[in-house]
């Protein structure tokens, strides 16, 4: 669950071949929905199935009943049998192994009992009896997040700590996110954590550990923009922060939540905006090794375009995302597609002897929960002739939010002590199968929406106090939303790949008649563990 640019570019992507996507699809269409199989098999029918792609493409199509055998780990029932080019090959029983699977989808309910050992590959159909109205006013903006992280039991989404990895919407995608909690612990104690599903979502989580510095007095640490760990000796906030003719100061001079964003160009949602930030220093002709540390999350702008792509896909959402799984060479080719139209945060240092803005990097992560606090250290160093030193930000009018904004030295790298949990307890239950899945190399924890795990761990004696960060490794699966399946179009998914820069210019009427109003609904359409009305509705009791 905001997430998402990769993500959304990998997604769209791998349905696509160059110049042959029309004939493509109109071939799809005609083998795979023709007749009465359209009414079968189509996601919005009233008939249950479950859909089975291989890992060589091919698709399995199980029709009202069938049966998970949870020892031999297979799935039987009767249905048809499509190859990779979708011509139905047979009809009648079918036999599949899950290991052989690479996605699955159903609009049947979950079963926790027996399906468990699907569900890590399963994409849902949410069924939107209670959780629609939320969302049909603004269907684009519903609450959509990977795992949410709080050092205590708050109801408060954006009092997040983390959200854990963003961009990982499928197997393939799966990938170790670090994340500051923001928060020291004293030595010989225990620490919980709560982890949530806020989401319709499928969370498979591979572990979740903490990384311990031990904090030194008048010291800071830092998680690096290069995945390393830094400690600096000082940090200041800056003096002006200048967007325009308007000094945004406050907004970034502390870590208080007291964020700065712009509305989105109201004529063009891939405009640029600028950020100067200016401090003054005592240190006169000093060169020193130094950074910028950043407080930031995003918008819902890339919320919204997945979304997007998701309902453009249709009925054919699993179809795509399979595809995706198994040609790992385009998914790798098309990466950066929209990444490119709309960027990260990037970092221009003032270099006064030439008289011209040097590039030092960028910021990214997405997520419109949680915010990041990150370290980027310079490449050049700092050589002036007076007392002011002058960084700027460039980045998409509209995405980002800014909390905090502190010139920083930057000290050698500092290696983190590793401790992972010795207790779960998912929904106030003891959950000791889960701890050993999670301390597993082989194996995985799933969560499903309103699942709430609390991790407790034992934070060690070597040093009386430790500044906290968080390592969570999975993927999630995105489920359907039900009402999302009117939108499909698969012209419209071609022309966003195409030409995304184009396809958001069109978008912009649209999206920003809603940006004012979409945190709240974001935030009002999650799903939360007392809805018990809707636990009832998505999931089985057998």
């Amino acid at each position: 669950m905001n997430k998402y640019y990769l993500l959304y570019c990998y997604i769209i992507i791998s349905l696509l071949s160059c110049g042959k996507y029309t004939s493509h699809y109109e071939s799809f269409r005609k083998h795979y929905y023709s007749g009465e199989e359209l009414a079968e098999h189509k996601i919005n029918s009233d008939s249950t199935f479950l859909k089975a792609h291989d890992f060589d493409g091919n698709l399995y199509v199980f029709l009202g009943d069938w049966n998970i055998d949870t020892t031999n780990h297979t799935v039987a029932g009767n249905g048809h049998f499509y190859n990779a080019q979708r011509h139905l090959i047979s009809s009648g029983k079918l036999n599949v192994h899950a290991d052989s699977i690479i996605l699955f989808e159903t609009n049947q309910k979950l079963n926790k009992k027996t399906g468990g050992f699907i569900a890590a590959k399963t994409l849902l159909v949410s069924f939107n009896v209670l959780i629609a109205g939320i969302c049909l006013s603004n269907p684009k903006a519903c609450w959509g997040s990977c795992p949410t992280f709080y050092t205590n039991d708050n109801d408060n989404v954006f009092a997040a700590n983390a959200e854990g990895f963003s961009n990982a919407i499928s197997p393939g995608m799966e990938y170790e996110d670090i994340d500051d909690l923001g928060f020291t612990s004293g030595g010989c104690r225990n620490f919980s954590l709560f982890m949530k599903n806020e989401a319709l979502e499928t969370h498979v989580i591979d572990y979740v550990k903490l990384a311990l510095i031990p904090a030194r007095k008048d010291y800071k640490t830092f998680h690096g923009t290069d995945n390393q760990f830094y400690s600096s000796r000082s940090v200041i906030s800056p003096n002006k922060a200048i967007i325009g003719n308007k000094d945004i100061v406050q907004n970034v001079k502390n870590m208080d939540g007291n964020e700065w964003t712009s509305l989105a160009d109201t004529r063009n949602l891939t405009t640029k905006e600028e950020l100067v930030l200016e401090f003054n220093t005592d240190e006169g002709n000093e060169a020193s090794q130094s950074g910028l540390v950043l407080t930031f999350r995003q918008t819902l702008m890339t919320t919204y375009m997945l979304y997007h792509a998701i309902s453009y896909m249709g009925d054919e959402y699993s179809d795509i995302l399979s595809r995706l799984e198994r040609e790992l060479k385009l998914k790798n080719e098309v990466s950066n597609t929209l990444y490119k139209a709309l960027g990260g945060v990037d970092v221009y240092l003032f270099d006064e002897s030439q008289n011209k803005w040097i590039f030092q990097g960028e910021f990214y992560e997405t997520g419109p929960i949680a915010t990041n606090t990150q370290i980027l250290p310079f490449v050049s160093k700092i050589s002036r002739t007076n007392n002011t030193i002058k960084i700027k930000l460039v980045y998409n009018k509209g995405l980002w939010r800014f909390d905090y904004a502190g010139l920083a030295t930057v000290d050698n790298p500092v290696s983190p002590q590793w401790v992972s949990p010795f207790m779960i307890s998912i929904n106030d239950t003891l959950a000791n199968r889960e701890l050993e899945n999670l301390l597993s190399d082989e194996k995985k924890i799933i969560t499903y929406p309103g699942d709430i795990c609390q991790l407790h761990f034992n934070i060690p004696c070597e040093n009386s106090e430790y500044h906290l960060f968080l390592a969570s490794k999975g993927y999630y699966l995105e489920w359907m939303r039900s009402h999302w399946l009117k939108d499909k179009n698969l012209y419209k998914l071609n022309r966003m790949i195409r030409n995304p820069e184009k396809w958001l210019r069109k978008q912009t009427k649209n999206y920003t008649y809603y940006e004012s109003q979409m945190e709240e609904d974001f935030k009002n359409s999650r799903i939360l563990q007392s809805d018990k009305n809707v636990m009832k509705h998505l999931f089985s009791n057998n």
